[in-house]
């Protein structure tokens, strides 16, 4: 349990109006970004987009069936991944699912370890032959869900959770009526927003879009999809006005007038109440058409940074039906170290986690246990750290530091 005497130790903090990057986050839940862009700025990347549409080539044959599609790569989502799968598993998901890294972000025996769930591991290098450092991070994601073999997808962030077998989404009548379901995140997108004008949209007012899962038919959504990879990969105007690439899904269907599904239910949180801070939530909270809890998005204090017996999740808080929706961020700092902390304000539902879910957190850590005790995963963070700290170990060097393309004799 994370003991309240540690919490203690830090100086919360809290703001009604927050600045995180280049976006602020007010109380009423709007985001709001230091960007306003000049016209021929908005003209220039209008017309980009429009022709880049114009030239995308029809769908191709070569995808089949459903599937989940996964981006782990390096230790902290892999680990998360790790967790992740084995819960689908052992709650009965048969589903099969794709994991893509990039490089040698995964050793082979992490790869054959993930091989025997089911899971075949993809590697970005073997798909493109573009300059793969524009798909580092966010582009990742579009991008493999373009390239993955399955023509329905339910991505899934590594580090995002399901309570129970999600394959009965493909099956919902809002995803066969749009083939697309989004699910939404805390605010709505400031009408000032230089996106709007970008895309030829008037602002709706519409909740933005949190993509930790993104249920997708291919087929139907081929240019959408495509022209969410075109805005991913030109970060450098749209990340100026859309927080990475979550929105990025939401604004490319805008921009072809394309119908998708929006999940009813507003994003909850999950964590723990401490008397010394309040509640600190550190996971979204996201639901099935239905309205019934489905996944637990855990985007702070990620799996591989808990200790074995660590228990986080206790609290569940929801919004009510029709309720003025509230949101605060909290941080908790100490020196140079800032934890970061969500909470909901208004006519808000507060649930046990324990409950609902009983022992759920418990199965995930002790699967945490039993692959930190493995030698597959001490070596795996060896050769991690030996990916970045080696010079020839990339290159696949790994009996000496410098390849002999590497050394050399200094002149006089």
């Amino acid at each position: 349990m994370l003991a309240t005497k540690f919490l203690q130790l830090f100086k919360r903090r809290t703001s009604g109006s927050l600045k995180e990057g280049k976006s602020t986050f007010t109380d009423d839940c709007v985001r709001k970004v230091h960007c306003t862009g000049n016209r021929q700025w908005i003209r220039k990347l209008n017309t980009q987009w429009k022709k880049f549409v114009a030239e995308i080539e029809p769908f191709p044959a070569r995808f089949s069936g459903r599937g989940i599609v996964i981006c782990a790569g390096g230790v902290n989502y892999f680990t998360c991944a790790w967790i992740n799968i084995n819960m689908l598993r052992r709650n009965g998901c048969t589903l099969p699912i794709e994991v893509w890294y990039t490089g040698i972000e995964l050793n082979a025996e992490a790869i054959t370890a993930l091989e025997r769930l089911d899971v075949r591991c993809r590697n970005c290098e073997d798909c493109t032959t573009t300059n793969l450092t524009a798909l580092t991070s966010y582009a990742m994601k579009p991008f493999a869900i373009l390239q993955s073999d399955f023509r329905e997808v339910l991505y899934l962030d590594a580090d995002n959770n399901c309570i129970s077998d999600p394959a009965f989404l493909f099956d919902s009548k809002e995803y066969q009526e749009h083939g697309t379901i989004f699910w939404p995140d805390f605010w709505t997108t400031d009408r000032h927003n230089p996106i709007w004008k970008i895309i030829d949209s008037e602002e709706d007012g519409s909740i933005e879009q949190e993509s930790g899962q993104l249920l997708i038919n291919k087929e139907k959504c081929w240019k959408e999809l495509n022209l969410c990879l075109h805005f991913n990969l030109n970060k450098k105007d749209y990340y100026r006005m859309l927080l990475g690439d979550k929105d990025t899904f939401r604004f490319a269907w805008k921009a072809l007038h394309t119908p998708y599904y929006m999940i009813a239910d507003g994003v909850g949180l999950c964590g723990m109440d401490e008397s010394a801070v309040g509640f600190c939530g550190m996971s979204m909270v996201q639901h099935d058409p239905a309205g019934e809890i489905l996944f637990l998005h855990r985007n702070w204090f990620k799996w591989d940074i808990m200790k074995d017996d660590e228990i986080m999740w206790t609290t569940i808080k929801r919004y009510q039906p029709g309720t003025t929706r509230l949101f605060r961020l909290k941080f908790l700092t100490r020196g140079k170290i800032k934890l970061k902390f969500l909470d909901l304000g208004g006519d808000v539902e507060t649930v046990s986690f324990r409950e609902l879910f009983g022992d759920y957190e418990i199965r995930c850590l002790e699967i945490l246990k039993e692959l930190r005790s493995s030698g597959l995963y001490s070596r795996f963070l060896q050769h991690t750290y030996f990916s970045l700290s080696r010079p020839a170990y990339a290159d696949g060097h790994t009996e000496n530091i410098f390849s002999a393309s590497q050394t050399g004799v200094l002149a006089d």
